[in-house]
């Protein structure tokens, strides 16, 4: 048998500290979601302990595991279910008993209040009334905002324009067309236009995204320069 411990992981009486959450279980009768609780068991020790879940009301609740082994540095959830009507207001006591594996030595103890309510409490949140937003402290310029924004190059619009005409153009000994031979293009044409237009997107769209991130950086830059100028004058 494991000696006992008075110095660490005990209490100067030999008892053993219980760890448990909650230490206080509420049911109420008008929510049914509430009627099955849960007490986590924890086993910061490092040996494997025995627990053991007694009741001042055994009749009224099912324990689920009611006893069995919680190894070091582990813990167990036990499951406790109200069983009987709740009609009325009770308060019933659970005591979480654990023991050295294989001895039946109490090593130490802890209790959990039950109480069964007849209703559950109802939470109101007010909701604060709508405020007018105060004014921005620097005034926004065309200038400014032309900053956030991203200029299509004139020669990639011209290229996209090329393409998307050059794809409407009627296809070599598909399509009839009264269009001059000249302007038939065959597929195998407008499979590198549409390549071409597929590059010219992806480029543009890149170089968006460059711009983007680069204003989100210059406004976060400027609020948290902003911010420590303020904080100086306190």
């Amino acid at each position: 048998m494991r000696p006992r411990q008075t110095s660490q992981g005990s209490d100067d009486d030999g008892t053993l500290p219980v760890f448990i959450s909650p230490t206080e279980l509420k049911y109420y009768t008008d929510d049914i979601s509430s009627h099955k609780q849960v007490v986590t068991i924890y086993n910061p020790y490092s040996y494997t302990l025995k627990y053991k879940v007694l009741c001042t009301a055994p009749r009224k609740y099912h324990v689920i595991e009611s006893e069995g082994l919680i190894k070091s540095h582990c813990r167990i959830d036990v499951v406790i279910r109200h069983k009987e009507p709740l009609d009325e207001s009770t308060l019933d006591k659970f005591q979480i008993q654990l023991f050295d594996n294989g001895s039946s030595a109490i090593r130490g103890h802890k209790q959990v209040i039950s109480h069964v309510l007849p209703r559950k409490p109802k939470v109101t949140v007010q909701e604060a009334p709508m405020q007018q937003l105060p004014p921005p402290e620097h005034q926004v310029t065309e200038s400014n905002t032309d900053r956030g924004q991203h200029r299509m190059d004139p020669l990639v619009l011209l290229v996209a324009a090329v393409c998307g005409m050059a794809l409407l153009l009627p296809t070599w000994q598909v399509d009839s067309s009264t269009l001059p031979p000249y302007l038939h293009l065959t597929i195998h044409q407008k499979l590198v236009v549409a390549y071409v237009l597929g590059l010219v997107t992806m480029i543009e769209e890149l170089a968006t995204l460059d711009m983007l991130k680069y204003s989100s950086s210059r406004a976060e830059f400027r609020e948290v320069t902003h911010g420590n100028g303020e904080s100086d004058h306190y």
